[in-house]
């Protein structure tokens, strides 16, 4: 996916064959015994718990990508920032038609720029903002997730030639 203005969401892997699964990662969130937090974001980073959606797509990822991506997003939300994993594991068939989209006559915007991604394998992840129930596709905030990503170690597509900001993947073994 690149960068786009008015960029539509991507799949949520909810096609029979993208749901592929890996045995699941355990959570690092661990409930806070019974003091007080600190401050307010520290109260929200121990209320804070993945949504079903992002645990749905985390679910189809490698379980190091799955810790990584529950850390990611439970940092964010300390920071009072609502991301979800939009985008987990994906079929070859599936990036090949999100390669199609915007290209040869076929409808909607472009939002990928390889066949060979890092999806295919369950090790890469999609963010996506979120104002409510709206998708936010352009925000400084990506790049706090951006920073964010990067101190825990994940790759971001923020960083390459054409910026994929919502995307973060494992290094290279």
């Amino acid at each position: 996916m690149g960068s786009r203005v008015g960029r539509q969401p991507t799949s949520p892997n909810s096609s029979p064959s993208s749901t592929t699964r890996f045995t699941p990662a355990p959570s690092t969130t661990k409930p806070v015994a019974a003091s007080k937090p600190n401050s307010p974001s520290e109260a929200r980073a121990a209320a804070w718990q993945a949504d079903p959606r992002s645990e749905k797509n985390l679910a189809t990822v490698q379980p190091q990508l799955q810790r990584l991506g529950r850390e990611l997003l439970r940092r964010l939300a300390a920071d009072g920032l609502t991301f979800k994993v939009t985008s987990g594991n994906r079929t070859q068939a599936e990036q090949d038609a999100l390669y199609a989209q915007g290209r040869n006559g076929n409808k909607g915007p472009v939002v990928t720029w390889t066949r060979r991604s890092r999806h295919i394998g369950g090790r890469a992840i999609d963010l996506t903002l979120f104002s409510g129930k709206n998708p936010v596709w352009e925000s400084k905030h990506y790049d706090r997730a951006g920073i964010i990503g990067e101190e825990l170690g994940l790759v971001w597509g923020g960083r390459w030639k054409t910026p994929d900001k919502p995307h973060f993947e494992l290094p290279s073994a």
